[in-house]
């Protein structure tokens, strides 16, 4: 797990590469999902802070406490159960609501917890919910207060290149770059993911996941030894949890890509309202 350069001196990184199978996800499907969930968005309604579905029934757990519906600047909180108030601790913002553009949120949680404050901060963004292109997630989480805050905290982003991850499971020409890759960053430790899809023999995916882990600070010195003494445990762990994930998947995901439109739109409705 740990590379030696030609000086024979370990270099203080880690590796970790690991191949699982996933039922398919055909394109024209992705694209109807990721315009049904537009649809139900801009066809909900607001009145005030409350809001109903397309077919009149208010919407629970979710208010807009400031701006206009789907506009740039608008925030939407949940309704804590308690009291039926607005949840003051998290927020979701529309930061860009353009179809043939982007579309992008930010959700905000903030944790008051007086032993360890903390406030985690996500993005989303989609390039083009028409013809989608892209997609790209970033999160920080910043703890406040108490001794070695900073080790509690990092950041996290992932990049999605949708045309380079159709061409990929296609068979063509393969894409240069790795269509999905991401970054996790710790006062500590940088990891580096990146995921490439190939097509199997069977029509299903073949999905190659690498990481690579760098030692960061007082910790990059320390990296080469942590790798020799828990890295086989610690890519066994990985591909196992790899492993329950693509199990997972394809249990769901063939049932799922055979709804259509219509029955999606239903069924994410009705999941709106809750049990």
């Amino acid at each position: 797990m740990t590379r030696h350069p030609a000086g024979g001196h370990p270099r203080r990184m880690a590796r970790f590469q690991h191949t699982v199978t996933l039922a398919p996800v055909p394109r024209r499907w992705f694209e109807s999902c990721v315009a049904t969930l537009h649809d139900l968005a801009e066809d909900t309604d607001a009145e005030g802070a409350r809001l109903r579905l397309p077919d009149g029934r208010p919407l629970p757990g979710l208010v807009l406490a400031q701006g206009r519906h789907l506009r740039p600047g608008a925030r939407y909180r949940p309704v804590n159960e308690k009291d039926g108030e607005p949840d003051a601790d998290q927020c979701v913002t529309v930061l860009a609501w353009d179809r043939r553009r982007e579309t992008a949120l930010e959700v905000v949680t903030v944790d008051d917890d007086p032993d360890r404050p903390a406030r985690l901060d996500c993005a989303l963004a989609l390039t083009s919910a028409e013809r989608p292109r892209g997609a790209r997630l970033s999160a920080t989480l910043r703890p406040s207060g108490g001794k070695g805050a900073k080790y509690l905290g990092g950041t996290a982003r992932a990049d999605l290149d949708l045309g380079g991850w159709w061409q990929a499971t296609g068979h063509g020409r393969r894409p240069s770059r790795a269509p999905l890759s991401g970054t996790l960053t710790h006062a500590l430790a940088r990891v580096t993911v990146t995921v490439v899809p190939r097509p199997a023999p069977d029509g299903r995916w073949q999905v190659t996941v690498k990481a690579r882990v760098t030692g960061r600070s007082v910790a990059r010195p320390l990296l080469p030894l942590a790798a020799a003494v828990l890295g086989g445990r610690a890519r066994r762990a990985c591909a196992e949890a790899l492993d329950r994930a693509a199990a997972t998947w394809n249990a769901q995901v063939p049932e799922l890509v055979r709804k259509d439109r219509e029955r999606l739109r239903a069924e994410l409705a009705d999941a709106l309202l809750g049990p």
